[in-house]
This record gives structure tokens, C-alpha cells and sequence, in this order.
């Protein structure tokens, strides 16, 4: 399992910006098989088996293109050529060395043949699960398809940044294309703070919107995070104004991509990033449109102090969360316990109710009062890095009042932290006040938050909306029971996080963006 998957993502790797949207790729020869559709099996490997899936389809220049599908985000859309023979199809994948040869059954619904790659090499049999409809004469060039085509590709690209001019060391990240006859509307995604690392496995919120987007007509950028991956060559940010630069430099690759189409360029970011998002449409030229998932209303002192934690880094857990969670969960066990009890001694199941009712809410009153209590701490731990401008002098005061904030912070780990919080980035942060500039957005707008969202609360949205309110194109939605990654919160207080669990963002939340923002760029 582990030697195909290395191998797989060395063809993956090997294919990025070999075979990209302006690929010549073979013709199908006359009286072929008709493979297009979508095709899936299991492939066997040591060990198992492992679900691949080919989605195939005609370009409007006659050309032909089957983007492989895999169970890794590496081999997530790889692009294959299609050789489409009198007795059999071929898929291969230049310079990868992967390469699909099969032939269809009498029904045409089968393709069975070997799947090679180096060192590899296995019997698979793909059934077809659906054909794709051949788009209708006439259509519209650039007009948004309203049925996903399932299909797209990916290529690195590179993107010339304010503080690295040179394209070369710019900010790297990925273009995802749908197939198909251009121009395309596009949309830039930036993520939250510390989100926009390269992939780590994990399939998080931007990700399910790239792919959720670019499935419906979207091209997509995404760049990687100043210092980091693609984009390691670029200084990390030291103010926001240049997270905005970066933003219209993005912009801008758009709008001067052959494939896309000028007009209907826009912007979608989550938390810090929709911050961001919400800056840049301010400034001219403006997008086309803006999504804000989770942005901040309030100033960055705040949002800040209304963290449950300051001293986790990104992707770290905060134990002290965990430890309540678990302290929850204990409790509604042991009142579920005694309301059994109860039932069986006689009680009706109205007075049950009551009975765990008032233990839900003894837990929230003592969650808001931990939450206040963090906050009054926190915030007061700002304003001294605020009015203290030396940093040595915040530094030494920072320390001593995380030790007293977290008991179980080891020393060393608070002089780190409180050298970040002096930084110039969390400087500028604790300075931005998001309502200097929210008048001067005047493109349409669609501001989503979640109502189990603990890191920016739900009450943001009001701010939000009422420094907006001279937009008349501002649509704001309240999802139920989403947390900040726009994932469904526990149904139940009280139930434990599982850790292991990797929940994937909501459909409604990403069918409530696709629906909206299909809608501005048929405008």
C-alpha cells in the first residue's frame, strides 16, 4: 500500500504543469468505444484494494481528457491523455509511467485491462457510472454551466507578490480549471491564519469549497501562505496591508489569464482571510463579488481576547477545551444515568426532561462564566503589549501573565509565546479595527457564519452587516449549528470530541456559496 502510494504521488507530482488546461491531447479515432462518463473500480494492492475512478470527456476543440481520481489528495484530479483505439482505450499520464489499457465489454459498460505504473503492474476492472451529456449547441460562451461537470484540472502556478516581485521566488500556489470551452469565471480563496500551509492530509473548508466551486464552472486560485510551501521564497507578512496586496496580485492573475474570463473575477475568504476579502473589495479595481465565512466584526483586541486559547500554535489542540469538553460529557452521563434511575423509580418522563434540562443549563452558565473570566484575562494581557512599546519590557510582563493565565505553560514555552504576541503581525492585529473600511465595499456581498462558532461569535455578523449597510448588495446567512470550519457542531452538549474524527465541512454551507455566487456571474 505504502510503495503505490509513493508511487502515485510521484506521477501526481510529475504531472503538475506537464499536462495543464492548454495540453494537446490525443484525438479519439473513428469507430471507437465511446468511453466518456465516469468510470470506477477497485485496484488491487498489496494488502487491498484501493478505489480509483476516471471521470472522461470531450473538449470543444474535439480533444479528449480523463482526470484520474484517487482515495489520497495527491492524486486528487490528476489529468491523463485518452487514447481511444478500434479495440481498446488507453489512459497514460506523460512522464508518470501510469498507464491504463482496457477493453470494453459487449454492453459497453465495462473496461477491463492492466493498470501499470513503475515496479507495479495489476488487473482492473472499471465500470462506467454514468455517461456525460455532450453540452447543447449554442451554449453560451463563458455562460456558468448550472450541472457540475464532475471533472477538472490542476496546475501550479506562481503569482508575482508586492514584497517579491520576481515571478520566479513569488507566492506559489494551485489553479484549478474546469474543463470544457473558456472564459471562466473565477474566484480567488483566502484561507484563515495558519490554514494555508500546503496539504496535510486533511480535507478542510477551502478545500471542499475549491473543489465544491470548480465542480460548478469556477476556476479557482489558491496560493500557499507567505514562508511556506509553494511559497516559501516570500517574507511572512508583517501587516495586513500586505495580506491585501497579495490579494490583488491574485486578483489580477485572474483577470489576465487567457482562460477567464475579466469581468467575473471574485474573492472568498474564511476568518482572517475573509477579513482580507473584505479590504480588498474596498480598494479599486473591486471584485466582481465577495464571500466573507466567518469574518470579524470587532476590532483585533477583541477577537484576540475572545480566543479560547493564545498559546496553541497552529493545529495544536487546545487541551484546555478538551479538558472541559470531557468534564461536559462526564456530567450529562451522570445525569443520564440518574434520569434512568429516576424513570424507573416512578418519575414521569416531563420531570426527567426538566431534570437534564437544568443540567445543560448549569453547564452553560459555567462554560459563559469561564469564557468571560479567560476573556477579562486575555484582554487585559493585550492592552499592557498595546501600551508597552518596548518589546523586552512586553515580553517580561507577558510571560509572567501567561504562567498565571495557564498554570501548566512551561516556561520556555511562554517566553516563546510572548515574543509572538510582541511581533509586528500581532501588533497590526491588535490595531485593525475591520469597520474603517466596510463602507467602502460596494460589490455584491455574501457574509456566512456559523451559530456554534466559538472563535469569531455569530454576534460579528450584526457589526458586519451594519458597516455595510450602505451596500444594498449584501446577503448575510446564520447557519445552524456550524462551528467556524463550517462543520456541524455535537448535536448534543456535552458529547465528546473525537479526536480522530476529521468531520468534512457542511453541504449546506457549501451548496449556500455555490448557489449565491452562481447567481452573481450570470448577472
Amino acid at each position: 500500500m505504502q510503495l503505490l502510494r509513493l508511487l502515485l504521488i510521484i506521477t501526481a507530482s510529475s504531472l503538475v504543469g506537464a499536462a495543464g488546461p492548454g495540453a494537446v491531447l490525443a484525438h479519439p479515432l473513428a469507430n471507437s468505444v465511446s468511453v466518456h462518463g465516469q468510470w470506477t473500480g477497485l485496484l488491487p494492492v498489496p494488502g487491498g484494494s484501493r478505489q480509483v475512478s476516471f471521470t472522461v470527456e470531450q473538449r470543444a476543440d474535439g480533444t479528449m481528457a480523463a482526470v484520474l481520481h484517487a482515495a489520497t489528495t495527491t492524486l486528487h484530479n490528476t489529468l491523463m491523455r485518452v487514447l481511444n483505439r478500434p479495440d481498446s482505450v488507453v489512459f497514460y499520464a506523460d512522464n508518470g509511467g501510469v498507464r491504463f489499457a482496457g477493453q470494453a465489454g459487449a454492453d459497453g459498460q465495462q473496461l477491463r485491462g492492466q493498470w501499470q505504473q513503475p515496479g507495479f503492474r495489476a488487473t482492473l476492472v472499471l465500470n462506467r457510472v454514468q455517461p456525460l451529456e455532450a453540452a447543447p449547441a449554442g451554449a453560451k460562451r463563458g455562460a456558468a454551466p448550472a450541472v457540475s461537470t464532475a471533472a477538472y484540472t490542476t496546475e501550479e502556478v506562481r503569482v508575482s507578490s508586492p514584497s517579491s516581485p520576481n515571478s520566479e521566488i513569488g507566492l506559489g500556489g494551485s489553479l484549478s480549471m474546469p474543463l470544457g470551452a473558456g472564459p471562466f469565471p473565477a474566484v480567488v480563496l483566502l484561507a484563515d491564519v495558519g490554514a494555508a500551509a500546503p496539504a496535510s492530509g486533511a480535507f478542510g473548508l477551502l478545500d471542499a469549497v475549491a473543489d465544491y466551486l470548480t465542480r460548478h464552472g469556477l476556476a479557482v486560485l489558491r496560493l500557499d501562505e507567505r514562508g511556506q510551501g509553494r511559497s516559501v521564497g516570500v517574507p511572512a507578512a508583517n501587516t495586513g496591508t500586505e495580506l491585501v496586496a497579495d490579494a490583488q496580485s491574485a486578483l489580477h492573475f485572474l483577470r489576465t489569464h487567457a482562460n477567464i474570463d475579466p469581468l467575473r473575477v471574485g474573492v472568498l475568504g474564511h476568518g482572517e482571510g475573509a477579513n482580507v476579502a473584505l479590504l480588498a473589495a474596498a480598494q479599486t479595481p473591486a471584485p466582481a463579488f465577495l464571500v466573507a465565512l466567518g469574518a470579524a466584526g470587532v476590532n483585533g483586541q477583541e477577537l484576540l481576547a475572545r480566543q479560547t486559547s493564545l498559546v496553541n500554535q497552529p493545529g495544536e489542540p487546545d487541551t484546555a477545551q478538551l479538558a472541559w469538553a470531557r468534564k461536559e460529557a462526564q456530567v450529562m452521563r451522570l445525569a443520564r444515568r440518574e434520569a434512568k434511575q429516576q424513570l424507573a423509580a416512578g418519575a414521569s418522563p416531563a420531570q426527567v426532561q426538566v431534570r437534564l434540562g437544568q443540567a445543560r443549563l448549569r453547564l452553560q452558565d459555567e462554560a459563559r462564566k469561564r469564557s468571560d473570566a479567560l476573556f477579562k484575562r486575555q484582554y487585559a494581557l493585550l492592552e499592557i503589549i498595546r501600551q508597552t512599546p518596548d518589546n523586552a519590557q512586553a515580553q517580561a510582563i507577558a510571560a509572567n501573565m501567561l504562567k498565571q493565565i495557564y498554570p501548566a505553560l512551561p516556561p520556555a514555552a511562554a517566553q516563546t509565546r510572548a515574543g509572538q504576541l510582541t511581533s509586528p503581525w500581532y501588533r497590526s492585529c491588535l490595531a485593525f479595527n475591520p469597520q474603517a473600511e466596510l463602507g467602502k465595499v460596494g460589490c455584491p456581498a455574501l457574509l456566512l457564519h456559523g451559530t456554534a462558532d466559538t472563535q469569531v461569535p455569530a454576534a460579528n455578523l450584526s457589526l458586519l452587516e451594519k458597516g455595510l449597510k450602505a451596500n444594498k448588495q449584501v446577503n448575510s446567512q446564520r447557519l445552524d449549528g456550524l462551528n467556524h470550519s463550517f462543520q456541524t457542531a455535537s448535536a448534543e452538549l456535552g458529547a465528546a470530541p473525537d479526536p480522530e474524527q476529521r468531520p468534512e465541512a457542511s453541504e449546506a454551507a457549501l451548496e449556500a456559496i455555490r448557489e449565491w455566487v452562481q447567481q452573481q456571474v450570470r448577472k
